[in-house]
């Protein structure tokens, strides 16, 4: 029994030791010259939304030709005359956006669909499967308008009605 006594003894003598000897040390690494240091993080979420607004009650791009082979048709409610674009896009986050847009397929090779940031039609690009930005579609900043102007030529088109997507994309 006197070797348990003496070994409960032992450990408490080391355990009151130990802790004599950490309240007693300072802690080193820390003082006026070495200061505590901690990276401060900021985080705003970038945010890419947009709106886009059609003219009248549209809710597709139509573009009603008056025969097979009709040339620089506007869409239904698009008038460059009065500078009446088929939609206005508009950014709605924080970010400066650049617009793009392409078709989810490639379009009938009767059919060149056009697409510009004006009614003048200056900027204008051939809209594809690949996404493409007009140039007024590029650094909108937060808050900005775009406009969307269309124009479709047709050669040797057949009667009926063929449809695809328009996808309107945003990237900053």
């Amino acid at each position: 029994m006197p070797n348990i006594k003496t070994k409960r003894s032992l450990v408490m003598l080391s355990m009151i030791t130990l802790v004599l000897i950490a309240t007693t040390i300072p802690v080193f690494g820390l003082d006026q010259n070495n200061p505590a240091s901690y990276t401060v993080n900021y985080i705003i979420p970038s945010d890419t939304s947009f709106t886009v607004t059609l003219c009248g009650s549209q809710t597709t791009m139509n573009f009603n030709a008056t025969n097979g082979s009709s040339k620089s048709v506007e869409p239904i409610c698009q008038s460059k005359a009065t500078n009446t674009p088929w939609a206005n896009i508009t950014n709605i986050g924080n970010l400066n956006l650049n617009f793009s847009t392409n078709l989810t397929a490639s379009n009938p090779s009767w059919v060149v669909l056009n697409i510009a940031s004006n009614s003048a039609m200056s900027d204008q690009i051939i809209v594809t499967n690949s996404a493409q930005s007009p140039a007024g579609w590029l650094n909108v900043a937060p808050g900005g308008t775009v406009q969307l102007y269309s124009l479709a030529s047709f050669t040797n088109a057949p009667k009926g009605t063929t449809s695809t997507t328009l996808n309107i994309n945003s990237y900053s």
